[in-house]
């Protein structure tokens, strides 16, 4: 299926995600174009990419409602992070401090976006390895996944600011503190999924990627 096609199917499954989610879209488009903010267009091919992805994941996954809201909730975070200016100061939002030297949006959206990258790997695992596997196994993978996301963004975040000017993506530190609130969305995202016995895969019906792999051994 192309993702065009995919993106419809997902929308038309989930039409109240799907119309959240545009209006945000279309919201930031407006406003960039009409301001004529050159960072407009790095952040709208990121969360468009990403939406092409996960609805052609969720072909064969079925998202839950709640996993697809946390994508609509870290995609709106994320444009408005970048693109929203920050009303304390200089910058964008994502340079805002929340609570003064402590936490900052940047590092809030960096942990919600790890939730959600637990979660949805979590319900994509379930599709992929056997019920017998623990729990806690799904987990661990899934946090792993989530890590992973956190690496890809700290790559595209470089390439993009080597690229477009003021992104305000920041240094060493930054990219540190980044690492570590990735950290913390994952771990406590699958710390929650394990002991809310959350269901393995999503109850939609989907069609299954592969075969059931066991993963239980040792564990």
């Amino acid at each position: 299926m192309r993702p065009g096609a995919a993106v419809a199917r997902l929308a038309s499954a989930n039409p109240v995600h799907a119309a959240v989610w545009a209006a945000v879209v279309a919201s930031f488009t407006c406003v960039g174009i009409a301001r004529g903010d050159a960072r407009l267009w790095p952040y709208l091919t990121v969360v468009l990419v990403c939406t092409g992805v996960t609805a052609l994941v969720d072909r064969g996954v079925g998202f839950s409602s709640g996993a697809l809201w946390l994508l609509v909730l870290i995609g709106t975070l994320h444009l408005a992070g970048g693109l929203a200016p920050d009303p304390t100061g200089a910058g964008v939002l994502y340079g805002m401090w929340l609570l003064p030297g402590a936490l900052r949006f940047d590092q809030l959206v960096h942990a919600v976006g790890s939730v959600a990258a637990t979660v949805t790997a979590w319900q994509l695992l379930g599709t992929w390895l056997s019920p017998a596997t623990p729990p806690r196994v799904q987990a661990w993978l899934a946090a792993l996944a989530g890590l992973g996301k956190g690496a890809v963004n700290e790559i595209v975040e470089f390439l993009i600011a080597i690229r477009v000017r003021g992104t305000f993506v920041g240094g060493f530190e930054n990219t540190g503190w980044d690492l570590v609130f990735d950290a913390v969305g994952v771990v406590g995202a699958g710390v929650f999924l394990v002991a809310s016995h959350a269901p393995r895969r999503p109850v939609r019906d989907a069609r299954p990627l592969t075969e059931p792999v066991s993963l239980v051994s040792s564990w």
